[in-house]
């Protein structure tokens, strides 16, 4: 049962047990999963109509990019034993490793 904290009568949190911060954490993960395949068909448009208009991309590379995709992001996610919400992480990481750092491309954007 979680513990509610209080000040003046007034709940102001409340700390769950771990049993719970678990449940609640595989359940965060589980949403987030499901956002992401609902919206995988949209950013997979996306990323390979930015490819055809902004590079030239015709339908035969179009059609590598994509099937190699998603073989590439699985090995790379094998190789180092991660879970499917650690994919972008990980594609991240490596990036950087390169010398390009996505978070600070997309401060720049922002600003």
């Amino acid at each position: 049962m979680p513990v509610f904290k209080r000040n003046r009568g007034r709940i102001f949190g409340v700390q769950f047990s771990a049993k719970e911060q678990k449940a609640i954490d595989a359940e965060i993960l589980r949403q987030c999963a499901e956002f992401d395949k609902k919206n995988e068909h949209e950013m997979d448009a996306l990323i390979l109509w930015l490819l055809h208009e902004k590079f030239g991309f015709g339908k035969k590379r179009l059609r590598a990019f994509y099937d190699s995709f998603s073989t590439e992001l699985d090995a790379l996610v094998k190789r180092y034993e991660m879970g499917d919400e650690d994919k972008a992480w990980l594609c991240a990481y490596k990036l950087k490793q390169y010398g390009i750092d996505i978070a600070e491309w997309n401060e720049e954007v922002r600003e």
